[in-house]
């Protein structure tokens, strides 16, 4: 799956909270991160969201967190404006999240999602995240998550500059 040519990604920072947040409305009810959380989020330095656009408009964004000196990064919201759903944004948002973990030495990312969201299962696969296992009642309604992870490329490791 290949994105819009005209779909560009950079780093988002604490300016883009309200882009950031009417993101998160826009895809999730229940699961949505807390306004303030965002912030803290953005400002903290543990975590890097990736805003995606197209043309001057918001089409989804990442957020991959991660903590000094682990090996293992974790994917923790992906959100896809409405109108931007199934043109790639999603899958170039991740592949540009590997290549971050790249840069930080990461071996692999992980991740939950909810064993409901389908559509989201098969673009994890797609990307290489494999499934690793199931949680329980992780979600406040008692939903089970499934447990991905994906291999963060040698070759893309051996490239980065550390």
């Amino acid at each position: 799956m290949t994105p819009s040519a005209s779909c560009r990604i950079r780093m988002a920072s604490g300016a883009d909270l309200e882009t950031i947040d009417a993101l998160e409305a826009a895809s999730f009810e229940a699961d949505r991160f807390p306004r303030r959380n965002l912030r803290r989020m953005l400002a903290g330095g543990r975590t890097v969201f990736l805003l995606a656009e197209t043309g001057n408009h918001p089409a989804g964004y990442l957020a991959l967190s991660f903590r000094r000196g682990a090996r293992t990064g974790r994917l923790y919201s992906l959100a896809i404006a409405p109108q931007a759903r199934g043109h790639g944004v999603g899958a170039a948002l991740i592949a540009r999240a590997i290549e971050e973990a790249a840069c930080r030495g990461l071996r692999s990312v992980r991740l939950e999602v909810r064993e409901s969201n389908i559509a989201a299962q098969k673009l994890y696969l797609r990307c290489g995240f494999t499934l690793r296992g199931r949680r329980e009642s992780y979600y406040g309604d008692g939903e089970a998550a499934l447990l991905y992870e994906a291999p963060v490329a040698r070759s893309a490791m051996e490239g980065a500059t550390l």
